[in-house]
C-alpha cells in the first residue's frame, strides 16, 4: 500500500484526508514567543485581524522521521510498504529537503519517495488529493507517483492577494511592490511559475477577476485538449468570492468535481485576510 503524507502548506478538502487517510505534517506556527500549532484557522484569522503577526518555521527532520516510521506500523489496509510525501515548493521552504533528508534516515524500514510541487496552498492541494485517490485504489508506487506527476504538469494556480504586505513580511515579495499595490488601490493576483510567485494581473474589481480566470481556463482547455475540470478553491477569511467563482466556472465549463475550502493558517501567515484563490486540474472527456 502506498501512503500519501503532505505538509499543511497543503490545502485540501477535510473530507479527503480522513477518506483517503492523508497524514498532514503542520509546521510549527507561532503569535511572538507562543506556539499555536494546529489553531483554528478562525481562531488565527482572528487573532491576524487583530494586529498580531505570526510566523512559521521550518518542518523538523525529527518530526517526518517518526511520522514515517509511524506511517509503516499504522497502515489500514495493508502495511505500508512506500510513502509518497508530497511537499512545498523548495524555493519557497526548506521542508522538501528536511523530507530528502528524512527519506534517507528510514531507507532501510521503509521507502519514502519525496515529491515536490512547486507549489503551495490549492495547488499543492490538487497534486496531493489526486495522488491519494490513485494511492486509494490500491496502484503501486509507479502509479502514484506518475499521477502526481501528470497533474504537476496540468495544474494551475491563481491568487488574489488584498494586501501584499504578508508576503513581504514572510520574505516572498520586494516591499517595492508593495507599495505599488497599495498606491494604486488594486487587487494583485499571482500565480506560480517554476516554483516561484511570478505576477498573473491587476484587477479593481471581483468581476474582473473571475473574467480573467475564465479566459485562463479557456486557454488551458485548449492546450492541452481537455474538456473537463477539477476545482479547488480557497478563501482566508470572506468565502463570497468563491462563490461566485465557483458559480461562473460551473455555467460555463464541464466541472467534474469542485470544492470551497478555508484556506489553512501556515498558508494565512503568507496570505493574509481577504485572499482568495483556485486551482484547478482539466482532465479528458
Amino acid at each position: 500500500m502506498v501512503k500519501i503524507v503532505t505538509d499543511d502548506a497543503s490545502d485540501i478538502p477535510e473530507y479527503a484526508i480522513k477518506k483517503y487517510n492523508i497524514t498532514i505534517l503542520k509546521h510549527p506556527l507561532y503569535f511572538g514567543d507562543e506556539e499555536v500549532t494546529g489553531i483554528s484557522p478562525d481562531q488565527f484569522y482572528k487573532r491576524l485581524k487583530n494586529g498580531e503577526m505570526p510566523r512559521t518555521t521550518l518542518l523538523p527532520t525529527g518530526v517526518l522521521v517518526n511520522t514515517y516510521l509511524a506511517c509503516r506500523q499504522t497502515g489500514k489496509k495493508l502495511d505500508t510498504d512506500t510513502i509518497l510525501s508530497i511537499h512545498i515548493s523548495s524555493k519557497m521552504s526548506g521542508t522538501y529537503n528536511s523530507a530528502l533528508t528524512a527519506a534517507e534516515m528510514v531507507k532501510d524500514i521503509v521507502k519514502v519517495e519525496v515529491f515536490e510541487t512547486g507549489l503551495t496552498t490549492l495547488g499543492q492541494g490538487m497534486i496531493t488529493l489526486e495522488s491519494a485517490i490513485e494511492a486509494f485504489a490500491g496502484q503501486g508506487i509507479k502509479s502514484v507517483k506518475s499521477k502526481a506527476e501528470e497533474v504537476r504538469s496540468k495544474v494551475k494556480m491563481i491568487l488574489a492577494i488584498p494586501d501584499l504586505n504578508f508576503l513581504h513580511r514572510g520574505g516572498r515579495l520586494g516591499k517595492g511592490k508593495v507599495l505599488l499595490g497599495a498606491m494604486m488601490r488594486i487587487i494583485p493576483m499571482v500565480t506560480y511559475v517554476d516554483g516561484e510567485i511570478v505576477p498573473f494581473g491587476r484587477v479593481r474589481t471581483a468581476s474582473q477577476a473571475i473574467s480573467k480566470v475564465k479566459d485562463e481556463i479557456k486557454k488551458d482547455l485548449a492546450k492541452f485538449k481537455d474538456k473537463r475540470l477539477k476545482v479547488l478553491l480557497g478563501y482566508t477569511t470572506d468565502k463570497r468570492i468563491c462563490k461566485e467563482l465557483d458559480e461562473a466556472i460551473r455555467n460555463e465549463f464541464p466541472v467534474s468535481e469542485s470544492h470551497i475550502i478555508q484556506m489553512n493558517s501556515v498558508v494565512g501567515v503568507y496570505l493574509g485576510p481577504g485572499a482568495w484563490g483556485i486551482s484547478y486540474y482539466p482532465i479528458g472527456g
